[in-house]
């Protein structure tokens, strides 16, 4: 298990991370969502070990993670610009790998390179930026790593090597028990791939859970209601949006739905309808509701 245990970490007076607090379990994939600047790439960074916090702590079960060796030979962190040697070829970037990771396994890098459509031989620096991005994910798995941070790794990725890498991380973290951590802007990426997903905003978590009950918290519906229904009645429910029509009203509301159902057939609609809604709008709902679309 890799815990994040109330992390602060600013920069100057700017604070990036907030009294930030995870607990990310292996065998799933945690997909982090944020406004920009909202700092996903700082607190990747702390998970890793490449940056110390101000208060709190990281722990790989009960291994601190700065300064702790051990403890990073088990993380890989593959960065939203990736970094190579100079005019180093994927394989000699391997076995670099090779004599600081005792888990980098060369038969996985050979067969991930052969997956990806990817020379083993030419200077990674000569290749495109999507090519680039797939070496990094292929020599960052080959590490066999108990956890795998990911910053907008799908950035750069053509659609069919973007589902090739899904499913291979998908299959990892279910054969090995991965734990694995997504940030990025991509909402419907994280939908496709992701157990549980965070918003982070402004440096704080503030919202976080399992994705089916992210998804079933928050609720569009649409509706007829009787004519001598007011403006109050549809206001008492404290939608998030409510927009009209004529008679017709399309609200979005949060809470369980067969009560919300139940509240709202008390208004004897002449026609109602519950309609799903996407991890983007859930995240955009979030968002307008602590004021960020109005700042």
């Amino acid at each position: 298990m890799l815990i994040v245990n109330q992390i602060d970490k600013s920069f100057g007076k700017k604070l990036a991370i907030a009294d930030l607090s995870l607990r990310l379990e292996e065998g799933h994939i945690f997909g982090m969502l944020g406004t920009n600047g909202a700092g996903k790439s700082t607190l990747l960074r702390v998970m890793t070990g490449i940056l110390k916090p101000d208060q709190g702590s990281v722990l790989l079960d009960t291994m601190p993670v700065y300064e702790n060796p051990l403890a990073k030979q088990e993380i890989c962190y593959l960065s939203d610009e990736p970094t190579f040697l100079p005019n180093a070829s994927i394989a000699e970037m391997g076995r670099m790998q090779a004599a600081y990771y005792p888990s980098f396994d060369s038969q996985k890098l050979k067969e991930l390179c052969q997956r990806f459509a990817l020379p083993m031989n030419e200077r990674i620096t000569s290749f495109s930026k999507g090519t680039q991005k797939r070496a990094q994910i292929c020599l960052g798995l080959s590490l066999n790593p108990r956890v795998l941070l990911c910053d907008e790794t799908f950035d750069g990725l053509d659609p069919v090597m973007r589902d090739n890498f899904k499913r291979v991380l998908s299959q990892e973290t279910i054969d090995r028990g991965l734990i694995t951590v997504l940030a990025g802007h991509n909402q419907q990426e994280m939908e496709d791939i992701c157990d549980s997903v965070g918003f982070l905003h402004e440096g704080k978590l503030v919202c976080s859970g399992d994705l089916d009950s992210l998804l079933s918290d928050v609720h569009r519906v649409q509706l007829i209601p009787a004519e001598n229904v007011t403006d109050e009645q549809l206001a008492a429910f404290r939608p998030l949006r409510l927009q009209r029509q004529g008679r017709l009203c399309m609200m979005t509301l949060r809470g369980d739905r067969a009560q919300l159902e139940m509240e709202l057939n008390e208004l004897k609609p002449m026609f109602m309808e519950f309609l799903p809604l996407s991890l983007e709008e859930v995240f955009i709902l979030e968002m307008e509701d602590r004021g960020y679309a109005q700042q």
